[in-house]
């Protein structure tokens, strides 16, 4: 889960196309996930817990991201499947109700800048 999270920070569409099962890859072409992480500044992973068997594991965790003025936050309980590597095959996923980030309230990446100061967000394309 974590190396797929980088890779959404990252925007390496490749690997994550590549970690999603194959029979899962027709509902999530390159250019949709692309955009998605284009369009986002992910800012905070918190993997919640881990379970796992010799053919399958499941990960708990929670999401916050940003994109344009709006922080959205979301937990999942996602499915991995072992083949010829670990895939990524669909999760149960809980949204929280988006924020609208103000100009001067503090930006939720942590740097301790008020938002309209704050140029994290904005270097990484969001």
């Amino acid at each position: 889960m974590r190396s797929r999270y980088s890779a959404y920070c990252l925007r390496d569409i490749d690997y994550i196309y590549r970690t999603y099962h194959p029979s899962c890859r027709a509902a999530n072409p390159k250019p949709a996930l692309a955009a998605f992480a284009q369009n986002s500044h992910f800012i905070a992973l918190k993997v919640l817990s881990c379970e796992q068997n010799s053919q399958q594991g499941y990960v708990s965790f929670n999401v916050r991201y940003m994109q344009q003025n709006v922080l959205y936050e979301f937990t999942e309980r996602s499915r991995f499947v072992l083949e010829d590597a670990w895939y990524y095959v669909d999760g149960v996923l809980t949204d929280t109700t988006p924020v609208k980030i103000h100009r001067n309230a503090l930006c939720p990446c942590n740097s301790g800048k008020k938002f309209k100061q704050c140029n994290l967000h904005r270097q990484s394309g969001s």
